[in-house]
């Protein structure tokens, strides 16, 4: 009898039903709109990238903030010819075929820099982190994070990323696509952390889907360099299969000090992204393809290395001729610290500034058909998130700070007017370099360091505070180089010196001078030494046996001071800190 009822209503279902296609079928159709029409109504703030394509618009979402979000068990593809599924949960539909739209909800961040506790706009992890937590409970959202994730302050600094990596899997966040920081203290501590595992068993997929192995002395490519999954495919509660691919862009390999760059190349992603999409579609039957970049939206659409620009300009926003489906549905940019909102094709594109001040919210729902449509796209300022601190992020937080506070507490000495983190700060790091290595025995005519992060206010100087100045770990290599590599070095205001000489420079001489190792070792896209492609290295300073960093260097500079530091000493009126005079002969 239950036999001839279930033949019964299977008929009655062919007969009266309208059965949807399989949403990630080859056989679905795109939506018919190739782009969307709208009017930019972006702020001031907010970046605007190229708007040469007719293909793109800009719009502005609205600024309703949507609640939902989820959690989910992760599988992901380390090689392109092996890759693994995720099971669909128990809550999960076990047909294929769906007769109501579903949704999807995405939240990311990028470039949060070690901004772990509460500083001005800067609202911690704790409080970023339990926010994101929350919104994990809803089981169809997804959290991304894009990039540059650990280094800038010395509680993520000082053990190496490992307390957010921790944070990131207290959160369980979906991925995290590595950023060029994430290099800073070289490949071994990638590995360490993507290691780390949570007390409940989670670990966050780490995706670096166009890293590959690079042998530098005769420029070859390897094979992929594994230190992130290609990408990680995620079920959720409503039954969407969801694939995201992370990358990072390709030129940023010029952005990580050379020791550290040089085992490794990045790719174009391009081709990457449309071959794991595809693979991804086919293959994996995912409905939604997301890609997390390293990269901000201009860079990502105008590929450099294309051979083609106008041929695969927007490419990845466009129909896939084998899975006729868009490469990719959404798109969460990093890298550059703006505010981003784009539209191509239908695709968003965002990214939400730097040091956790905003996230970025995508809205995603897909027909029974298969069709994606993005319904909202922003950015939101975190200052005004409302939500209970988590107490297991709360408890990982104190009990690293608990350790970093036993340094960072220091009282160095006392500043009267901030330190400027692109003039006076830069002026001041280089004069504390030329004494240091004027005290090293060595005989120079120029310090030579870039940019701090940020200013150094005025008051009481901690370790800690200049440690948020100055987060990265440069060393101090002494040079001789021609006259001609410095005048063009001094050329870009990024560059900053003490100087010694009070000689005009001249072209063909020689000259020996002390520079933080990026700047000194630094290879352009083609990986030749291009800031001082003629310098000879004389050597490298030390403390005790150890590398002697730039940071360490100012702070012992700073302690030497018996009285209040006057910061408006350190401006480039003082012609040892005048770039634009090295051509010159001065008086001191």
């Amino acid at each position: 009898m239950k036999q001839k009822i279930n033949i019964l209503f299977i008929l009655l279902l062919l007969s009266s039903c309208k059965i949807a296609t399989n949403p990630s079928s080859s056989l679905s159709l795109p939506s018919s709109n190739s782009q969307i029409e709208a009017t930019s109504t972006l702020s001031d703030t907010t970046s605007i990238t190229d708007t040469s394509s007719e293909e793109h618009t800009y719009l502005s979402s609205s600024d309703e903030e949507s609640n939902s979000t989820i959690s989910e068990e992760f599988s992901s593809s380390v090689e392109e010819e092996s890759s693994s599924e995720d099971t669909l949960s128990s809550s999960s539909f076990e047909s294929s075929y769906y007769n109501e739209p579903r949704a999807l909800n995405l939240y990311a961040i990028n470039d949060f820099h070690g901004s772990v506790i509460p500083n001005g706009e800067e609202v911690g992890i704790v409080k970023l982190g339990s926010f994101l937590k929350e919104q994990k409970k809803d089981g169809n959202t997804l959290l991304l994070n894009s990039g540059d994730m650990w280094q800038g302050a010395i509680e993520s600094n000082y053990n190496y990323g490992n307390l957010l990596t921790d944070c990131m899997n207290e959160i369980e966040f979906d991925c995290f696509t590595l950023g060029n920081h994430e290099f800073d203290w070289g490949a071994e501590r990638i590995l360490e952390n993507r290691d780390r595992v949570s007390s409940k068993g989670y670990q966050t997929p780490f995706l670096a889907a166009n890293i590959y192995n690079y042998n530098i002395d005769n420029k070859s490519t390897g094979d992929f360099a594994n230190l992130g999954d290609k990408y990680v495919i995620r079920t959720l509660e409503n039954g969407l299969k969801v694939g995201i691919i992370g990358v990072i862009g390709n030129e940023q390999i010029t952005s990580i000090c050379s020791q550290f760059a040089d085992p490794y190349t990045f790719k174009s992603p391009t081709p990457i992204i449309k071959q794991l999409s595809d693979e991804l579609r086919m293959q994996h039957d995912v409905d939604v393809v997301i890609l997390d970049a390293h990269t901000d939206q201009k860079s990502i659409l105008e590929d450099s290395t294309s051979t083609n620009t106008l041929t695969d300009y927007a490419g990845i926003t466009k129909i896939s001729p084998q899975s006729q489906a868009r490469y990719v549905d959404a798109v969460f940019c990093a890298h550059t610290h703006q505010t981003e909102l784009g539209m191509v094709n239908g695709v968003p594109f965002v990214q939400g500034g730097s040091n956790g001040k905003a996230y970025s919210y995508v809205s995603i729902e897909v027909s029974p058909q298969g069709e994606v449509t993005c319904l909202d796209y922003s950015y939101y300022d975190t200052s005004s998130i409302r939500v209970t601190e988590d107490p297991s992020l709360s408890a990982l937080v104190s009990s690293y700070k608990a350790i970093s506070d036993q340094i960072g507490e220091e009282t160095l000495g006392t500043l009267k007017s901030y330190l400027s983190y692109n003039q006076s700060l830069p002026n001041f790091v280089a004069t504390a370099i030329a004494e240091q290595t004027i005290k090293a025995g060595y005989d120079i005519s120029y310090a030579v360091t870039n940019t701090g992060r940020s200013a150094l206010q005025s008051g009481t100087i901690t370790y800690a505070n200049l440690y948020k100045s100055l987060p990265f770990d440069n060393e101090i290599y002494i040079l001789d180089t021609k006259g001609e590599d410095l005048i063009k070095e001094f050329n870009y205001s990024s560059t900053h010196m003490y100087r010694i000489d009070s000689q005009a420079i001249e072209s063909s001489k020689t000259y020996r001078v002390a520079v933080i190792d990026y700047l000194a070792l630094h290879r352009n896209v083609n990986r030749n030494y291009n800031y001082f492609p003629s310098a000879k290295i004389v050597g490298k300073l030390t403390k005790n046996g150890e590398v002697y960093n730039y940071r360490d260097i100012t702070a012992d500079y700073i302690r030497s001071f018996d009285e209040t530091i006057n910061g408006s000493s350190y401006l480039n009126s003082n012609v040892r800190y005048d770039t634009s005079k090295v051509s010159q002969t001065v008086r001191f």
